[in-house]
Parts: C-alpha cells; sequence; structure tokens
C-alpha cells in the first residue's frame, strides 16, 4: 500500500457492500476466524498497517460515503451516525485531490472549531500524521501539505459569505443555522470553481428537522419527494453506528425509535408534517394516590424552576414542579430497566423571586428531594444566589443544580414528548393548569409555557442528563 495513492483501493469494493456495511466488517465476515484474520492481515509490515490505519474508505460504512460526482449531497441521518466523520473524510479526500480551496460552515464559529475541525471525529483526529493540516484560528483556515486550504465561517453571521471563490464546502448541521438558514442562500454564490463535468460540490450533514427550506433544498416536488437534479440524499440510522454507541444510549433509541421523534433523532426521517402540539399523541399514565406516600417509592425526587423574569400582574407565573423517576417494568431490548417519570406536584406561583424561591424549598424538603434544577437563562447567577440565600435563611441546605437553555424549547420538548408517547411519564392526581399547557404546547418561543418547561427540565434531569440525549 503507498501513502501516495490518492484513490484507496477499498474504495472499489463499495458497491459489495451493504449501506450500513464498511470494507472493514466486510473483510471480518469473510475471514470468519482470528486465524483468518491473522493469514489475511498478518503479512502486512508496519508501514502498511499504519497505511490501513488511516485509511478511512477502509473503515467507512457505504452509507457514509457520498458519491463521487453531485451537486448537493445531504447526508440526513439520526444523532450517533457518524455524521461528522463522514463530513471530515470527505474533506480530507477533497483536501487530496487538491484542486481548488473549499469553505467549513457550522452553526457557530466554535461548532466548526470544536465539532468540524477539533472534534474527536473531526478532521484533525481523522488526517493521518503525513496529510495532517494545520489548523490557524485567527485566520480561519485549515491548511494541508499540498497548500489546499478551506476558509472556516459561522452560519450565524451569514454575510461573511461573500467574496470567497471555491470548489467544494462541508455544512453541518443546517438545521440549527440561525437567521432562518440564510448561510445557505448565500452558498451558491460561494461554491463557483467548477465545470459542467465536474461541478462544485456541497456536502451537507445534519440530523432532519421539519423546516421549509430544507424541502426546497431537496426536492423538485414535495409531495413525491422527487429530488432536485445534482441532488443526493442520503439518510441512515443511529443504531447503524450501534458498535461505537454506549449500550444506554443504543437502549435509549430502541425505546425511543417508534415515536415520532424516534423516527427522526433516530431513523433520520425527514417529517415535514408537523402537528401543532408537540404532546398530541402523548399517553400520559394516571396514578390516584397520595403525591407525598407515592414519592418514597421513587429512586428520586426532584424540583424543576422555570422562574419568571417579574412578577407583575399579567406575566408568566415561576414555573414549579416536583416530579421523580423510578425503573419502567418495561425492559429494553439490553434487558435494563427503562426509567418511569412520574409527577408528585404542580406548586408554581405568580411572586417575587424570595416568595418562589421559598416556595420551591418547601417543596424540596416536603418531598425528600435531591436536587433543585433552576433555569438561569433570565436570572443568570441571581437565580442560584437567590435560592441559596433563601435557603440560609430558612436554615436548610439544598442542592442546586442550574440549567441553561442552548436549543429552541421545541427541540428541548422532543424527547420529552416521545417519553410520553411510551407511556413512560405518568400524572400522581390531577393537574388542570399544567395539562392545559401541556394539551396546546407548541414549541414557540414567547408562550405562556411556564409549567410545561419547568417540567420539561425536570424529565432531562431525571432521564436524559447522562445519556446520548441530554441537550
Amino acid at each position: 500500500m503507498s501513502r501516495d495513492t490518492r484513490c484507496s483501493r477499498f474504495s472499489v469494493m463499495v458497491d459489495q457492500l451493504a449501506p450500513d456495511e464498511s470494507p472493514a466488517a466486510f473483510l471480518v465476515k469473510q475471514a470468519r476466524t482470528r486465524q483468518g484474520l491473522a493469514r489475511l492481515f498478518g503479512r502486512l509490515t508496519h508501514p502498511e498497517v499504519e497505511t490501513l490505519v488511516h485509511d478511512l474508505d477502509f473503515w467507512a460504512r457505504r452509507e457514509q460515503m457520498p458519491p463521487a460526482l453531485f451537486a448537493t449531497c445531504f447526508i440526513m441521518a439520526g444523532r450517533g451516525f457518524g455524521k461528522t466523520w463522514s463530513g471530515a473524510r470527505w474533506v480530507i479526500q477533497k483536501a487530496r485531490e487538491a484542486k481548488t480551496i473549499g469553505a467549513l460552515i457550522g452553526p457557530t464559529a466554535a461548532d466548526v472549531r470544536d465539532t468540524m475541525i477539533r472534534g474527536s471525529s473531526g478532521i484533525l483526529a481523522l488526517s493521518p500524521p503525513w496529510f495532517m493540516p494545520v489548523y490557524e484560528p485567527s485566520k480561519r483556515r485549515v491548511t494541508w501539505p499540498n497548500g489546499v486550504y478551506a476558509i472556516c465561517y459561522s452560519a450565524d453571521k451569514p454575510d461573511r459569505l461573500r467574496g470567497p471563490n471555491c470548489g467544494w464546502a462541508w455544512g453541518d448541521e443546517p438545521a440549527s443555522w440561525k437567521h432562518e438558514m440564510a448561510a445557505l442562500d448565500q452558498l451558491p454564490m460561494v461554491l463557483r470553481i467548477g465545470t459542467a463535468a465536474n461541478p462544485p460540490q456541497l456536502l451537507l450533514t445534519g440530523t432532519p428537522r421539519p423546516l421549509k427550506k430544507l424541502e426546497e433544498l431537496l426536492f423538485s416536488d414535495a409531495e413525491t419527494k422527487a429530488l432536485r437534479p445534482g441532488v443526493v440524499l442520503r439518510t441512515g440510522s443511529s443504531l447503524a453506528n450501534r458498535a461505537n454507541l454506549a449500550p444506554s444510549a443504543v437502549a435509549t433509541m430502541k425505546a425511543l425509535m417508534n415515536t415520532r421523534w424516534g423516527q427522526q433523532e433516530v431513523l433520520g426521517k425527514l417529517l415535514m408534517d408537523v402537528p401543532g402540539a408537540i404532546f398530541g399523541s402523548a399517553r400520559w399514565g394516571r396514578v390516584e394516590a397520595d403525591a407525598h406516600e407515592y414519592a418514597r417509592s421513587l429512586e428520586r425526587r426532584i424540583v424543576s424552576v422555570d422562574p419568571a423574569p417579574t412578577s407583575e400582574t399579567g406575566s408568566d407565573e415561576t414555573g414549579i414542579i416536583v416530579q421523580g423517576v423510578r425503573n419502567s417494568p418495561v425492559v429494553g431490548t439490553d434487558g435494563a430497566s427503562l426509567k418511569r417519570v412520574s409527577v408528585l406536584k404542580d406548586a408554581s406561583l405568580r411572586g417575587s423571586p424570595r416568595e418562589w424561591a421559598a416556595a420551591a424549598i418547601r417543596e424540596y424538603l416536603a418531598f425528600g428531594c435531591d436536587a433543585l434544577v433552576a433555569e438561569v437563562n433570565s436570572g443568570g447567577e441571581m437565580v442560584e444566589t437567590t435560592i441559596q440565600t433563601v435557603a440560609s435563611e430558612m436554615g436548610v441546605h439544598v442542592n442546586v443544580k442550574p440549567v441553561r437553555a442552548r436549543e429552541a424549547k421545541s427541540k428541548r420538548a422532543e424527547p420529552v414528548s416521545a417519553l410520553a408517547e411510551t407511556g413512560r411519564i405518568e400524572l400522581v392526581g390531577t393537574f388542570p393548569k399544567l395539562e392545559g399547557q401541556l394539551s396546546k404546547f407548541s414549541g414557540i418561543n414567547g408562550r405562556r409555557d411556564d409549567r410545561v418547561d419547568a417540567l420539561l427540565w425536570g424529565v432531562h434531569e431525571l432521564v436524559f442528563a447522562d445519556s446520548f440525549f441530554c441537550l
């Protein structure tokens, strides 16, 4: 094997592979035994082994490899599929071709740096030692030994995408790009180097979201899903990469894959028929019992708080929800019990910071909670300081866990909705105001969803905080 070979010998095996199979997996299957593997690879020299280790075509599943010719290719797949790995592999391949400069676009500059370039599946991690690029953050540039370079752009500053003349670009998670994906509108003017036979190329990698602009980008006919000329759509499931994911993450995926949210986030399906109410398909469990007595059977109990920015008449209330969790009788495919959430009390109120802090602390003590989860987007450090100050005045200790929203509330709600669809959230008693908000919740920022917001933070703490789907 030669390090200078531009096209990997394993790329010719692609047609023999199943979509979720790599040449490495194919050869292991053919070898059948350790002895067979030893015969297959035992005579390789150390330089040949090193070359093989860094041959990305050897490790890539077929579904992770874009075709040679396309104008736009979207690898739209579930979370954990290996989309970033696919994008980085393609970029390294384009750099080796040494024809034109490229562009790297992520949701933010930090995403480009920390995921696309420096991430565990990013460009630097996948590059072989003999073709290692130099990353210069101050110049927003990645440069390879052969002189090819890529310019880094942030989708939240779309006007920066003016001036460059590129032949290829990799855009990651376009559904998360701000300003209604305005950076996507700029890219056709950026990608100007190419011919009719070899057009400029745009590779997009990301999870699907029901956005009109994505639909318009991909399809000439939305109803029949007929792709536009030059467009290639690659889809895939998170479970195709199960060998590289934590068992707990795989169990969560399998448990949720048949829900609407799971079809999108696990199976990678683009679902454009979005219902107005996110919890419209929820199957809430109902328990008639004394909440305090019932709470004793739970493994954990917490209070979750969504503080209102003001206590003026007509403003939002501060959402205060007590909830707990225990293992469900339902068992995942790996034999592990799945978690079931119990909503114990809605103590929401309109009051000053001291008043809602005191109310939350009283519930924390009454239910024997182990954490008080509080959103700090509006109040910052003052939220935690207020709670700790009031707790000190009451002569008690409270374990405060501040949380900050970095995504739209609709995205935070989707995995919780998936749990509710599978019947794994139960209401201990009736909660007219909370249930009323849940029935109308659409995830649009600015709506009065104080109780639902508090509920979402609590479920994420109880179920998703240590798993793959933490948001």
